[in-house]
């Protein structure tokens, strides 16, 4: 596993807290979830600024393998789409498991917080996170709680990291459990693989576009949430689905099959033309405002990043105004995980 540079004793033994605060200091909440806490910390010995997730492990009892599955799995992993594992350490009440930060906090918040997204931005995201599934469904690994709340966002503009690997697990043949997330769980709920990752993803993408999730239970009634996702009837309600494009709405169609057999898988997602398209066009804009931005600074303005500007607006799919939300149930709470 990942080893540290400095000098706490080896990461199979515990420490205390003493030595911890020895070589981290730690500083702000950034998170907090059921089991554990994430905190911004500073490496004492040259300063580097991580994020710190604290496991108080006798909430764990029970559920050890969790984070046994995410130090051992995230280990082994290395993109820049996922959330990197740096080092752990473990006191006697405490796991410590220090990770890159990821200042923006999670996509959860931002949907909240925005309401839809344009199809250049959700392409973008689709994009970030199909490169991270690709790469570990490669593996034969499977994340099993893909949603919003487990997609960091880099600070400045919606670009995703996956992380929370605690219920993901190696497959090599078919699995029989239930775990997940109701909103985001597919029809083969007792029997899967790889590809209920990119159903969820589809799950996602909705709700990125219009605001609230394709498959929607009005009492919270989880039975009938599962029968509506084994149905797997998606209806493009106006006037929410009004100003999307019928690209967006055949990869939404294409995701949510429900027969895991002939859905996308996540090579064929990255290669769909309207995530590339998308993606592209949210990338050039980027760069657009960081060009115009430096102009900006030096007083210059050159015709090529004016044309860029002018060929963006022309290609850019409608952007939806932030901050709208619907009466068709909208996300306003964080989901629990079930677990197996």
């Amino acid at each position: 596993l990942v080893r540290t540079t400095f000098d706490l004793p080896s990461e199979g033994s515990d420490v205390t807290l003493a030595d911890i605060e020895r070589c981290y200091e730690i500083g702000r909440l950034v998170g907090d979830g059921n089991f554990a806490v994430v905190r911004e910390c500073h490496r004492r010995d040259n300063g580097q600024t991580l994020a710190v997730k604290i496991v108080e492990r006798s909430k764990l009892i029970g559920r050890e393998h969790m984070m046994q599955n995410e130090l051992s799995l995230l280990g082994s992993l290395s993109h820049p789409r996922i959330v990197r594992l740096v080092a752990h350490h473990h006191t006697h009440t405490h796991s410590y498991l220090v990770m890159e930060l990821v200042s923006g906090g999670d996509l959860f918040e931002a949907i909240s917080e925005r309401g839809t997204f344009s199809e250049a931005e959700a392409g973008l995201m689709v994009s970030d996170v199909t490169e991270a599934l690709n790469y570990i469904h490669c593996k034969s690994i499977v994340h099993r709680d893909l949603k919003p709340e487990n997609l960091l966002v880099t600070a400045g503009i919606c670009r995703l990291k996956l992380g929370d690997f605690g219920l993901a697990m190696v497959v090599t043949e078919p699995v029989f459990t239930i775990c997940g997330t109701p909103t985001y769980v597919a029809p083969e709920i007792l029997c899967y693989g790889v590809a209920v990752d990119v159903w969820a993803l589809g799950v996602i993408l909705y709700i990125l576009l219009c605001g609230f999730p394709p498959f929607r239970s009005r009492d919270r009634d989880q039975e009938e949430l599962f029968q509506l996702i084994k149905q797997g009837q998606i209806h493009f309600l106006s006037p929410y689905w009004d100003p999307i494009s019928e690209e967006a709405r055949g990869l939404v169609r294409a995701l949510l099959q429900p027969d895991p057999t002939v859905r996308l898988t996540a090579e064929q997602t990255l290669l769909h033309p309207w995530v590339k398209a998308m993606a592209s066009i949210c990338r050039q804009r980027a760069l657009t405002d960081k060009a115009q931005k430096s102009t900006a600074d030096t007083g210059a303005e050159p015709d090529r990043v004016q044309r860029l500007v002018e060929t963006n607006a022309a290609e850019t799919c409608t952007d939806k105004t932030p901050g709208h939300t619907s009466s068709e149930g909208e996300i306003t709470h964080k989901d629990e995980s079930t677990s197996e």
